[in-house]
């Protein structure tokens, strides 16, 4: 089954700008047809999945185990190394990306 670029932006809850800059950066696979592009079905769906895979991912790396009988200044102190953790992160990306 095909898609349109419209179709695939809804299934993902994105904009079709947004899906036209992931076909030509080469994170979802389309072919032309024409002056169109035309998405698999099974393409999209993974690319939601591995996206999701990596935020569940990130969320995991970043998470603190806050307990109601830690000290506010330490959950504080490791609220921001995990902040720092993810600006870095975030850097490189954009970097690499």
């Amino acid at each position: 089954m095909t898609l349109t670029t419209q179709q695939a932006a809804d299934l993902l809850g994105v904009s079709r700008p947004t899906i036209v800059r992931l076909i030509n950066d080469g994170h979802i696979n389309a072919e032309r047809v024409g002056n169109r592009h035309r998405l698999l079905l099974d393409d999209v769906l993974a690319y939601r999945d591995a996206r999701r895979t990596q935020q569940y991912d990130a969320i995991a790396a970043t998470s603190v185990a806050i307990d109601a009988e830690d000290d506010p200044a330490v959950v504080r102190k490791q609220l921001r190394e995990v902040r720092k953790a993810v600006a870095a992160r975030r850097k490189t990306s954009k970097k690499v990306g």
